[in-house]
């Protein structure tokens, strides 16, 4: 079995997005950043619902 304990330390150890300015924190509900998501969500599950169909 592998053992992943060394790959969690090491990422306890890397900085968080939004200090290094990957991130930027909002105040409220970002409604572009929702829209993004639903649609990414919804682009991928079109990509395998219609990968697994058969002619």
């Amino acid at each position: 079995m592998i053992d992943p304990s060394h790959l969690l330390d090491f990422a306890t150890q890397l900085p968080h997005p939004s200090d290094i300015g990957i991130i930027k924190p909002s105040g409220g509900f970002n409604l572009g950043a929702a829209l993004a998501g639903l649609g990414a969500f919804f682009g991928a599950s079109q990509f395998f619902y219609y990968a697994q169909q058969k002619d």
